[in-house]
This record gives structure tokens, C-alpha cells and sequence, in this order.
């Protein structure tokens, strides 16, 4: 089972990249997770390309993170649900403000939900993911 976790980096806290971080790092003990190329490596035609064509495009189901605004994101979220048909976990923090759009999402693999804490998403992506079908690397 490959996922592709996504957030926002751009205009996101460095703690709140460090929690995603370790989120991540504990999600990949279980599943496989894919690794976006971030704001230092490549320029901006490869971080699309690798994140859109590698990790969006080739992963088995999407969570996306979005407690911070992201234009990158969102745009992630429109390839997965309407281009590549995969199915994703949108989540935030319960005090997180996020765009209508995103919340007005209407299709039958895409799912919104809120956290406490990012720990317990892992339980959202377990009962996501048994929920569709899909099988456990």
C-alpha cells in the first residue's frame, strides 16, 4: 500500500512541518509512504512533476493535511479526486480554518474529517482504508 501524505510547506510553521514529519515517519512502519520533494530540492517544474507524477499519480490512497492554507495542495487534491480517481482522507485540526471548497467536495472517495491530534489520523487512515477495500502493504 503506497500513500502519499501532502501538506502545506510554503507558508507553514516549521513545527507544524516537524509534526508531519513524524507523523509520516510513524505511518511508514506500517504502509509505504511516498516522499514529495519539499521546498529545497529541485526547481519548481520538478517538484510538480515529482509530486503530481510520482507520489499523487502512483500512490494508492492520499491523506492531505490541511491545517495551513496551500494552493499546492488543493491542487494536489483536485489531480487525486478528478484526474487519477485515487482515493483520498482529507484532514485538520479541529481548529483549523479551511477552504469551503475543500470542505464542499462532493465525491464518493474523497472523505473530510477532523483531528485533535495528527496521531489520531492513523486511526482514520486504517478504517478509510479497510473501509475501501484496500489491502495493507
Amino acid at each position: 500500500m503506497k500513500i502519499y501524505v501532502g501538506c502545506a510547506l510554503a507558508y507553514s510553521p516549521e513545527e507544524f512541518k516537524r509534526s508531519v514529519e513524524d507523523f509520516k515517519a510513524k505511518l511508514n512502519k506500517k504502509y509505504e509512504v511516498l516522499e514529495f520533494l519539499g521546498m529545497i530540492k529541485g526547481t519548481e517544474k520538478d517538484v510538480y512533476d515529482w509530486d503530481i507524477n510520482n507520489c499523487v499519480a502512483k500512490c494508492d490512497f492520499f491523506i492531505a493535511i490541511c491545517d495551513h492554507a496551500s494552493l499546492g495542495l488543493g491542487y494536489e487534491i483536485g489531480v487525486a479526486v478528478e484526474k487519477f480517481k485515487k482515493p483520498v482522507l482529507a484532514v485538520a485540526h479541529t481548529n483549523s480554518r479551511v477552504s469551503r471548497l475543500i470542505l464542499g467536495v462532493d465525491s464518493p472517495i474523497y472523505e473530510f474529517k477532523r483531528y485533535s491530534q495528527l496521531s489520531d489520523v492513523m486511526y482514520l487512515i486504517d478504517r478509510r482504508i479497510s473501509g475501501l477495500n484496500l489491502e495493507a502493504a
